[in-house]
């Protein structure tokens, strides 16, 4: 009986590098964001998050310069059911920030995470992490159009899930994670002296 027993939790635990098929909890906590560059002065900040064809908004911010910090602090959930295994492997969690306008939100960046990078870290967690965002429908989608602090769980049906808790500033702010279409130039200068 106790063979039976381990080759059914066999057959259903996952194997190494495979995602879970089932519900899962995605929980994104907003931090902070910082020199968000728009067609005017001031943008109205809002994030939009989009995973497994669910989508949420946080609050809109009014009248934020590239010079400004603005501080969210907003818990965003996503909760997709009955995932499959291939879907979930599969899946993009996208964070795009967005402009809020009257009649069209202009988009100022945005930035894309493989949902299995995230489920294989530690703990199923990106901590306090700094994203650089880039805007792909401008004419130079490699140029940084803002960041965004934000940390990340991702929890299967089964998974202990990690609580998300507020920094506590120790770590640096210089640490910033580049999306891949961000390419940066390097150049060398030589000098000659005579």
């Amino acid at each position: 009986m106790a063979e039976v027993e381990k080759k059914g939790a066999a057959e259903e635990a996952p194997s190494v590098g495979e995602m879970k098929r089932g519900d899962y909890m995605i929980h994104i906590y907003l931090e902070k964001g910082k020199e968000f560059k728009g067609p005017n002065d001031t943008v109205d900040p809002m994030v939009e998050i989009t995973c497994l064809g669910q989508k949420q908004y946080s609050s809109a911010k009014d009248d934020i310069t590239q010079i400004s910090e603005v501080t969210w602090s907003e818990h965003i959930f996503l909760e997709p059911k009955n995932v499959e295994k291939k879907a979930a492997e599969d899946a993009q969690l996208q964070i795009r920030v967005l402009d809020k306008g009257f009649f069209k939100d202009s988009v100022i960046g945005q930035f894309e995470f493989n949902l299995t990078h995230l489920y294989f870290m530690k703990d199923h967690l990106l901590l306090h992490q700094w994203i650089a965002l880039s805007n792909p429908n401008s004419e130079d989608y490699s140029k940084i159009t803002g960041y965004l602090k934000v940390s990340i769980s991702v929890a299967a049906t089964g998974d202990e899930q990690v609580q998300i808790n507020e920094d506590d500033g120790v770590g640096g702010d210089d640490n910033v994670m580049m999306p891949p279409q961000l390419n940066p130039k390097f150049y060398q200068l030589k000098f000659r002296i005579f």
